[in-house]
């Protein structure tokens, strides 16, 4: 085994936190912000993981794919203003959403209500459903969810479709309301994510606090938000930071206890533990005292290997466009339209730009861009007439083909627990067992988790005799 003897670990060293994604940085700060020295590990040049951007060929600046938030993301707008960029947020005061389909369209809008009325004055104009099916909306939300309380067993099993269709809810209020909301939260079909997961998003968002179904959008570009302001405060808490550089091998003491890892560069970096704030394919390529890791973790489970796509098209425009912050489109491919010259305070060069956003994308793998940039195009002259200038040359797609876990039934199921077997070794990233869906909110917490996890086994005060 690595790593020398029990004696040889200080108190000082650090904990190791390898990946700079939401997580690891959460996870680091909290750590640093309750006194522990941390180093942060992270293979890209760059921190923020998953949400970063970058400069188009035609000069725009976009993101790798479009990030929301709700106002129940509690933990992840806390770590926005701990890291000072709360001010750099679109925010709005409740629910703001804009729904089309082909020949109607109707604003769902209701805010400074206490739940569950502002779901109720929400869905009262919403003429895209019958009075009855509003009724029929506002009452399925709460048996649903009570459901869920009431019979987790069974709804641990279901679907969200199976379950919705168990509260009652017709295929038109499914398919107009609840499935856009689903996969914005869920990343995947209604017919195969977990209904319990969904369950605990319509909990939070719309029988929470009032502002708790507020949509929270980056008002700036994500690597001015996850990025350089997350790598400043890291800095500023003392932890310092590694990028460029990749974890190979974790070490361990004699006694089975982490005692630190070498990177792929050949050094070793000693520490009192490890948290690998990391995906469960990334885990496949370390190693823990010179062995696979999954296999001394007794493997991952194959359905957390499974991943669901999100597929987003940016649209250059000549001018800015007249329509609202968010807008749902129904019964096409595109599934959202985000305005970036209402949401983002850095478009003032007088273009446009819209994010045109389709969840749990599997329909368009193996699609040409060219092909998906025509689809977008079709659609949007269809249910947005108030785009003008539209051209697929001014069009970027951007493919991230493995942008969460699969959130099925089985895979919720399957989700770890921030802990191990194996002492001082823990686990973070919004795959691993939170209780939501695979969101920025669940990156937050569970860094936040495995924070706490690693200082009720290793204390402050304990360390040196513990090691």
């Amino acid at each position: 085994m690595g790593g020398g003897s029990q004696g040889e670990l200080m108190r000082d060293d650090p904990i190791l936190i390898v990946g700079g994604g939401l997580a690891g940085s959460s996870s680091a700060l909290f750590l640093a912000d309750a006194g522990y020295p941390v180093t942060l590990i992270e293979k890209r040049p760059f921190l923020g993981g998953r949400a970063f951007s970058f400069v188009e060929k035609g000069g725009a600046v976009i993101d790798n794919g479009q990030h929301a938030l709700l106002g129940c993301y509690h933990e992840t707008l806390g770590l926005l203003e701990r890291v000072g960029v709360g001010d750099r947020l679109y925010r709005q005061k409740g629910i703001e959403l804009e729904m089309r389909e082909v020949g109607r369209r109707s604003m769902l809008t209701a805010g400074g209500m206490p739940a569950p009325f502002h779901l109720l004055r929400a869905l009262g104009p919403f003429s895209m459903l019958t009075l009855r099916e509003r009724v029929q909306a506002a009452r399925g939300a709460i048996a649903f969810v009570l459901r869920a309380r009431m019979r987790p067993e069974a709804v641990a099993r279901e679907t969200v479709e199976q379950a919705l269709i168990r509260a009652g809810q017709s295929e038109r209020v499914r398919e107009v309301l609840w499935y856009p909301v689903a996969l914005a939260a869920l990343n995947d079909d209604p017919a195969v994510a977990s209904a319990t997961l969904f369950a605990e998003v319509v909990k939070r968002a719309f029988l929470g606090r009032a502002g708790d179904a507020a949509i929270v959008l980056p008002g700036v570009p994500l690597s001015d938000l996850f990025g350089a302001p997350v790598t400043a405060a890291l800095a500023e808490a003392g932890v310092e930071v590694l990028t460029g550089a990749t974890a190979k091998n974790i070490l361990l003491r004699a006694d089975g206890r982490v005692a630190g890892l070498t990177l792929n560069s050949g050094e070793e970096r000693r520490g009192r533990g490890v948290i690998l704030a990391t995906t469960p394919g990334a885990l496949g390529r370390l190693e823990i005292d010179d062995r696979p890791l999954t296999e001394v973790l007794g493997g991952i489970p194959e359905s957390l290997e499974a991943t669901a796509p999100i597929v987003s098209t940016h649209v250059s425009l000549p001018a800015p466009v007249d329509l609202p912050a968010v807008v749902g489109l129904i019964g096409t491919t595109t599934q959202w339209v985000f305005n970036s010259d209402r949401i983002r305070q850095d478009r003032t060069d007088g273009t446009g730009l819209l994010s045109c956003v389709t969840s749990g994308a599997r329909e368009l793998d193996g699609v040409p861009d060219a092909e998906v940039k025509a689809i977008v195009a079709r659609e949007l002259g269809e249910l947005l007439p108030e785009v003008h200038g539209m051209s697929v040359e001014h069009m970027h797609v951007v493919r991230e083909r493995h942008a969460t876990m699969a959130p099925t039934p089985v895979a919720h199921a399957e989700r770890p627990s921030v802990r191990t077997t194996v002492p001082g070794l823990f686990l973070c990233g919004d795959w691993v067992q939170t209780g939501l869906p695979a969101t920025l909110e669940s990156a937050t917490m569970s860094g936040r988790m495995a924070a706490e996890a690693m200082v009720a086994e290793a204390p402050k005060a304990a360390s040196g005799a513990a090691a």
